[in-house]
């Protein structure tokens, strides 16, 4: 809306003026035209009169108040159908419905219809009450939320739900290879899709609802903290030398145990001077011939982990550990099975791991894991060498990334944080386990103050409202993704980020009275500059053409 003229100053008025002199300077030459009859005079004058009007109309913006309606009001977001709105109209018993673009902040009390509201006009329903009533639209999201940082190794979980009218395949895609796909009825449905990382850094897989694009889902992927790994076996062979191999390859302290006789053996270690004996490692990696083995046992009682591999005998092996080290597995045997493939160049004995609510798998692997004072693992694969012989580095470290992940001990400075995060949105930020007791996170420019969590003294929250958009950086190592909340862009999250803020304004305005009475709001209206144009336009056609008629 133009803003008024201001008659302070002294160009309105000596426009004013001009406009004025212009307008009897015609009078004065029409009426010096003595060929003219005194009607053709008349209608000259009254043409220059109009055009002075239009003139003065585009220059002054006249205004006039005009009364609002006001009382109960059905707003109605521009995206929903009109036989929606007529439906709800009648159920509601409201009178009026108003489109959001055409709303001015008239009405006592105001009804939500849909999610895409603009920040300008939530802000004009400053002390009225509001309600919100959600409208789903077709293959439309209503929740979504995964993890905004993840350990290499570990599963992302992406969970929500989604409107559909007829039933379709919700997949998750790395580029543009499918991870995972569910496939979903009709109605309202929530899903679930999960996948192991591998890629370190910023991860951006895309969501897809059949062959459209819902979004991008942003997230970090951050290394496992480096660990002490302890191989205590009577003789390694290439399988755990190998398996040694690599995770000194990946920075893990790595010492190789081997007994040559009672009382008489040797190490080899990898990264780092041979382990103490009194300090236990955060893992230790056996086979079933040396789980009784007293630094098995002072591990575990310590509360690290435990990975017994080299399976030869199942049924008697499983049975031995669970004699040393107290667990409670079970395998069964798979029949008319020599061995069962796993994948390209990866067997496993024919057995299965009896499934119990304390036996947690390993996604994809024949690996399993229950917990003890520590936690431990079996594993029964045959060999994973030739894997990384066979040139598969990739499929070799994601196997042992899976498994080492859930063995993991407890790790320093773990920030936990949940996405979507908006821009402008308040979002919490959980440190556990800090190495140092925090005060305050980094997040892009803004600072995010931390407190004590009160009821773990381990644990330190913290809210921030970032203030811009994409990556941001978070404590120097890690980053964060931050959705922009503006209409111009598309995708599912913008809708429901729009959503979002709709329902925290219907929260927040809860307490105003829906039956209080209504109060009389005027609005000041004016002619569109547009129209002005047109008519000046018009008017100077009128006056060349009006001579040429004679």
């Amino acid at each position: 809306m133009p803003a008024p003229t201001d008659w302070t100053t002294p160009w309105p008025w000596l426009i004013a003026a001009l406009l004025l002199a212009l307008s009897g300077l015609s009078v004065w030459f029409i009426g010096r035209h003595q060929h003219l009859s005194a009607g053709r005079k008349w209608v000259r004058i009254g043409l220059h009169g109009l055009l002075l009007l239009a003139l003065l109309g585009l220059f002054l913006q006249p205004r006039w108040r005009s009364q609002l309606p006001a009382g109960r009001v059905l707003l109605v977001a521009d995206d929903v159908p009109s036989a929606v709105v007529r439906r709800m109209q009648d159920s509601l018993n409201i009178r009026e419905a108003i489109r959001a673009k055409k709303f001015r902040g008239a009405a006592d009390s105001v009804t939500l219809l849909g999610g895409s509201f603009s920040d300008q006009l939530l802000a004009q329903l400053a002390e009225r009450a509001v309600t919100w009533v959600p409208y789903d639209a077709a293959n439309q999201l209503k929740s979504l939320r995964w993890e905004g940082i993840v350990q290499v190794g570990q599963n992302q979980t992406v969970s929500g739900r989604v409107n559909l009218p007829e039933a379709d395949v919700l997949r998750l895609k790395f580029g543009k290879r499918a991870v995972d796909s569910t496939q979903l009825a009709a109605g309202d449905q929530s899903f679930t899709l999960k996948y192991p990382v591998f890629s370190l850094g910023r991860n951006s897989p895309t969501l897809w609802l059949g062959n459209t694009l819902l979004d991008t889902l942003h997230f970090v992927v951050r290394p496992t903290a480096r660990m002490r790994i302890r191989f205590v076996l009577t003789a390694p062979d290439f399988e755990t030398r190998t398996l040694a191999d690599w995770l000194g390859q990946q920075g893990h302290q790595v010492e190789l145990t081997n007994t040559l006789s009672k009382g008489i053996g040797s190490s080899t270690s990898i990264n780092s001077t041979a382990l103490t004996r009194s300090t236990p490692p955060d893992l230790i990696i056996t086979d079933p011939g040396n789980v009784s083995n007293v630094l098995v046992n002072k591990a575990l009682l310590a509360g690290k982990s435990v990975l017994v591999l080299n399976l030869g005998q199942p049924e008697t092996d499983v049975a031995a550990i669970n004699r040393a080290l107290h667990t409670r597995w079970h395998v069964k045997r798979v029949p008319g099975k020599d061995t069962l493939h796993v994948g390209p160049s990866l067997t496993a004995l024919p057995y299965r791991f009896v499934s119990t609510a304390y036996t947690l798998p390993v996604p994809g692997y024949p690996v399993a894991i229950q917990p003890a004072p520590g936690h431990v693992a079996v594993s029964l694969l045959t060999e994973t060498f030739p894997l990384r012989l066979g040139g598969d580095s990739t499929a070799y470290s994601r196997l042992w990334l899976s498994v080492l992940a859930r063995l993991q001990p407890t790790a320093l400075n773990n920030l936990l944080l949940e996405q979507p995060v908006y821009q402008h949105v308040s979002t919490a930020v959980t440190l556990n386990n800090p190495s140092v007791i925090p005060t305050q996170l980094r997040l892009g420019s803004d600072t995010i103050q931390l407190r004590a969590a009160p009821v773990n003294a381990r644990s330190w929250t913290g809210f921030t409202r970032p203030t811009q958009s994409g990556w941001q950086t978070l404590q120097d190592t890690l980053a964060v993704y931050v959705y922009p909340t503006e209409a111009v862009r598309t995708g599912a999250l913008t809708q429901l980020a729009q959503r979002q803020k709709t329902a925290a304004v219907a929260l927040a305005h809860r307490r105003y009275d829906t039956k209080r009475t209504a109060e009389t709001r005027f609005i000041e209206k004016e002619i569109p500059d547009l129209v002005w144009f047109a008519l000046i336009v018009t008017l100077l056609a009128a006056l060349w053409i009006e001579p040429k008629l004679s």
